[in-house]
């Protein structure tokens, strides 16, 4: 996401080749992520010689929660603490009586909270570093 969007506003698709030698990851594993990122709708893609991949949208107004989201799943540490549909765990007779629910929850809110402030532009302008997420957190 980050690379594509250095390249966000420029007219030609970019190769998923030139990504993955840009990034140095294999190309299987780009195609498997960015395929996802497609059927998400965060992404355009175009077959043939012109083809590749474009961001679908300004990368000022994708934030990274839903990014990782598409990607990984909730950010719940635990099924308890998911918002949808929450699962009561192995050991824990219900929801109600887990003890670790709370905790996990303030988890996934405060993660949420982080990456729901940054965007793939920031990721791209190399804004995020632990300094900056560790005190944003804070």
């Amino acid at each position: 996401m980050a690379a594509l969007s250095k390249r966000y506003g420029e007219s030609h698709h970019t190769p998923v080749e030139h990504i993955a030698d840009e990034e140095h990851i294999p190309v299987k594993f780009l195609e498997a992520i960015l395929t996802q990122l497609k059927k998400s709708g965060l992404l355009v893609s175009r077959r043939g010689p012109a083809g590749g991949y474009i961001l679908a949208q300004d990368p000022r107004e994708i934030s990274l929660a839903l990014v990782i989201r598409v990607l990984d799943g909730p950010f719940a540490p635990t099924p308890c603490s998911r918002t949808r549909n929450p699962v009561v765990c192995e050991g824990c007779s219900t929801l109600d009586s887990c003890q670790l629910r709370p905790f996990m929850s303030e988890v996934r809110n405060v993660m949420a909270e982080v990456w729901e402030r940054r965007s793939v532009q920031d990721l791209a302008d190399g804004y995020l570093n632990v300094e900056t997420v560790t005190h944003a957190a804070m």
